[in-house]
Parts: structure tokens; C-alpha cells; sequence
């Protein structure tokens, strides 16, 4: 793998762990509820779960797009399917009926962490 790849790689992990999303704002209600010491496992649940997917993910890539060049478009396009799959979904759900409190633990944030 190139530094040019790695170093791109190294800017988008970094760009989209601090944009808002399921996991920022799981960790930030749980702070907000249980305060930084009872939410901190959670946050870094989230943290290692985040890691772990984008490291997986970056490996596939790569290494798919290395063994199979022409398979990269295919994949570009099942992506954007998807995206708009996701988009259409949280376009038309419902709010769910609110559930037990339960607590904070790491394993919790690892889980919350992956799609």
C-alpha cells in the first residue's frame, strides 16, 4: 500500500469520526445521561468499533481492487444503491416508542459502532 493511500485513508477516518452521526450522538447522549465517567466505556466502545470497521473495510478495498481492477466499478455502483437505500429508509421511518434505560459498557459501543 502507497503512503498516498494510507495518508488519504488516515484523513477520511479522521474526518468521519468527528461528523455527526449514530455513534457521536449515542456517545453524546450517553454523557449527557450518565455523566463522562459512567459513558467513557461506551465512547471508547464506539471509538474501537469505529476503528475496526474502517479498517476492514479499507483492507477489502484495497485488496479487491488490486485482484480484481474491474470489480472496483461494480462496487462503486452497489455502493451508491445502498446510500440511496439508506437514504430512502431514514427518510420514511417512524420514531420508535421509547425503551428501558440500560446502561453504558463498552461491549454496547463496539456493537452501536458497526451498521
Amino acid at each position: 500500500m502507497s503512503a498516498y493511500v494510507v495518508s488519504n485513508f488516515i484523513i477520511y477516518c479522521i474526518i468521519n469520526a468527528f461528523t455527526p452521526g449514530p455513534g457521536n450522538i449515542l456517545a453524546l447522549n450517553t454523557t449527557n445521561v450518565y455523566g463522562w465517567l459512567k459513558g467513557k466505556p461506551l465512547f471508547f466502545g464506539i471509538f474501537v468499533g469505529y476503528f475496526v470497521v474502517q479498517v476492514i473495510c479499507g483492507l477489502f478495498v484495497f485488496f479487491m481492487g488490486a485482484a480484481f481492477p474491474e470489480l472496483l466499478l461494480i462496487i462503486k455502483y452497489i455502493g451508491i444503491l445502498y446510500i440511496l437505500w439508506l437514504a430512502f429508509n431514514i427518510a420514511t421511518s417512524k420514531p420508535q416508542e421509547a425503551t428501558t434505560t440500560q446502561s453504558a459498557s463498552f461491549l454496547k459501543g463496539f456493537l452501536a459502532s458497526q451498521p
